[in-house]
């Protein structure tokens, strides 16, 4: 493949959520407390665990994830009070907390000697302030990010948005991604080469049908360079 396009998802691909996920996680539990749930932080994990494995939060949005866990745990009618209730804390923690890993900057400047890069991303316009304020943003040519598209994962139009911008046919482009539900199933099914990530929550999931196997697997984004180069050699 001759000097491929690489795209990149943004949440926890990209961006480090993992303290905004442990903010998020106390503040939900003690609301679900308080609410008469009555749960530990061992038993929270193990429902919001078992709700991303058997995918039931959708696009993948707090708010989804919100509304599942409370289905499960709260009195009947307080999924959305408590979903309303974390809303401010939830924008506040993404303000806070997001940052990007510490070798996403090494790695796409190492990659951007060698490929076109670009984002394909299910996120909210405030994540815009993160890229600027990283500058990471400049190392991307599409940023098809799914708020200021109005399109989201894994809708295939989104990818085929940010291929057309790209001006890139599908095999000629690699997705970057952690589900495999929103990222890898859609690509592969495009035709593109994936790499699924697993410094994430969404590692919990398991391929449920052949389109969700990766080309390739890795544990951090530093171990992409090779084998982009290795996609570009062969």
């Amino acid at each position: 493949m001759h000097r491929p396009f690489v795209f990149f998802d943004l949440g926890q691909t990209l961006v480090d959520e993992w303290d905004f996920i442990a903010h998020f996680d106390q503040k939900f539990l003690e609301l679900l407390n308080g609410f008469g749930a009555r749960i530990d932080q061992r038993n929270y994990r193990a429902v919001r665990d078992s709700i991303i494995r058997d995918r039931k939060i959708g696009h993948g949005s707090v708010r989804e994830l919100v509304i599942e866990v409370c289905r499960m745990l709260s009195p009947q009618g307080y999924d959305k009070v408590i979903a309303s209730r974390l809303e401010s804390q939830i924008k506040q923690g993404r303000r806070d907390l997001f940052r990007l890993f510490d070798d996403a900057e090494p790695t796409l400047q190492a990659l951007s000697k060698h490929c076109e890069m670009g984002l394909i991303a299910n996120q909210s316009e405030d994540i815009q302030e993160l890229l600027e304020k990283s500058g990471l943003g400049r190392f991307f040519k599409v940023q098809t990010i799914s708020s200021i598209v109005k399109l989201k994962k894994p809708d295939p139009r989104i990818f085929e948005l940010a291929l057309k911008q790209a001006g890139r046919p599908a095999h000629e482009c690699i997705m970057v991604g952690d589900r495999l539900d929103t990222d890898i199933c859609p690509a592969n099914t495009l035709g593109m080469t994936t790499i699924r990530v697993t410094n994430s929550l969404f590692a919990l999931q398991m391929p449920a049908q052949k389109c969700e196997y990766a080309t390739y697997t890795v544990a951090h984004l530093s171990e992409i360079p090779k084998i982009v180069e290795s996609i570009i050699i062969s």
